[in-house]
């Protein structure tokens, strides 16, 4: 890190707690959801964000494009797969597929620091709240904790492909993450100890399917009373922290699609490709009831209140009212990219980057539609279209990015500029 790096990133580690002082987090503060915000946005820095319009269409305020130069010396993008973590007040860190990790201020236009890990990054970043740093995994099996200056904290080898977003266990102070040749472990948040490791249900198909090891694509969630929920193959389990298994549920379909844990409820909701909705309980995975969708779904749901929003396919969204389990309204074209997810605003409306590659935000009681983003900014061969799911800043910024090596950086309106 260069000397003038260092001062302006001066104070980004402040507040970083010691190893083992971790803020203990009540029960109700857990990711409930693949790309629930506790998971994707560290705590604010200093001062308070001004009041923000969410429901007001958000506008491209910074972008950049990473660029490989080969032997040949041709540009070739890298691209990003991974959802960043937001850092209001200092900007945003990105893993991109190149195997970097960079952390940029709010406008994408200074990189305070990068480094390198020792494989691509896929899997989104995932936020240590507490101590103010952040996870990072790859398909080669490495899992590495970073601090806002770019230190190194630990470094664990799984041996394992990690594709699919892990989850916290607060009260355990774990890392929870499955990896492909159907794995799950537990590692510490503090030390990068693995505390467990242990493998999961194969797809029906292993030893014949071409694609058998390529499972789980679902990332875990988190039960208010501190276990995992696991999607695999054709199976739910939940896991206490030391990875025993409290339950297992036979579901009969694949599941492509992150399980849900519902807010205020003792129910997960899990989809399958067959279109359904499955709601077990926490404590026991008995079934609870069904919801159809009508359609297949890979796609992962996100949780706003008493509303999962959830996509099909075919590019259809779907609200569900998990009081009633039953379905409440459906709008074709807002459903998420294939295997992005829904995300929650502050405010509680959702957002997902839909199949045309812009986001759209939407209302979850009722699907009604609030605004769309645009990402035509008059560049040369610039393809407008993002590939991951958005990650939403209490500040009013949004970050963004692409398989073609785009990164955006959006602004929502405050009552401020609504003024002007």
């Amino acid at each position: 890190m260069s000397s003038a790096a260092q001062d302006d990133a001066h104070g980004v580690g402040e507040g970083t707690v010691k190893a083992r002082r971790v803020t203990r987090i009540s029960a109700i503060e857990v990711p409930r959801f693949r790309h629930d915000p506790l998971k994707n946005v560290l705590p604010l820095g200093t001062g308070m964000p001004a009041s923000v319009r969410w429901d007001r269409e958000p506008v491209v305020c910074g972008h950049a494009q990473l660029l490989h130069r080969n032997e040949a010396g041709t540009s070739i993008p890298v691209p990003v797969c991974a959802s960043p973590v937001a850092v209001p007040g200092v900007g945003v860190m990105f893993g991109c597929y190149d195997g970097h990790v960079r952390l940029y201020n709010s406008t994408l236009t200074k990189v305070f620091w990068q480094i390198r890990l020792g494989g691509p990054i896929y899997a989104s970043l995932v936020a240590d709240r507490p101590r103010r740093r952040v996870v990072v995994a790859t398909t080669s099996g490495e899992v590495t904790c970073v601090d806002l200056r770019g230190t190194v904290i630990w470094r664990t080898q799984t041996g394992a492909s990690i594709h699919a977003t892990p989850t916290l266990l607060p009260e355990a102070d774990l890392l929870v993450l499955t990896a492909f040749d159907s794995r799950c472990l537990g590692i510490d948040l503090a030390t990068g100890a693995v505390h467990f490791s242990r493998d999961l249900p194969r797809p029906w198909h292993t030893g014949t399917g071409s694609a058998a090891h390529r499972d789980p694509y679902a990332s875990p969630a988190t039960t208010v009373d501190g276990n995992a929920v696991v999607a695999c193959a054709e199976h739910v389990l939940c896991l206490r922290p030391d990875g025993t298994e409290v339950w297992r549920y036979e579901a009969d379909h694949t599941i492509k699609s992150s399980p849900v844990v519902l807010s205020g409820r003792d129910e997960v909701a899990v989809c399958s490709v067959d279109g359904r909705c499955l709601f077990l309980s926490t404590g026991s995975g008995a079934l609870r009831g069904v919801a159809e969708l009508g359609g297949k779904v890979v796609a992962s749901p996100a949780v706003s209140g008493r509303f999962l929003v959830l996509g099909t396919q075919d590019g259809t969204a779907h609200g569900i009212d998990a009081e009633r389990r039953a379905v409440v309204w459906s709008a074709q074209g807002y459903g998420p990219r294939e295997y992005t997810s829904f995300t929650v605003l502050p405010d509680g409306n959702v957002a997902a980057v839909v199949p045309r590659g812009n986001t759209v935000g939407l209302r979850p009681q009722d699907g009604r539609f609030l605004w769309e983003t645009s990402q035509v900014l008059g560049l040369a061969d610039h393809d407008p279209a993002m590939d991951v799911t958005p990650v939403v800043g209490p500040d009013g910024s949004m970050y963004c990015g692409s398989y073609s090596g785009m990164l955006y950086h959006f602004r929502f309106r405050t009552a401020e500029m609504t003024k002007e």
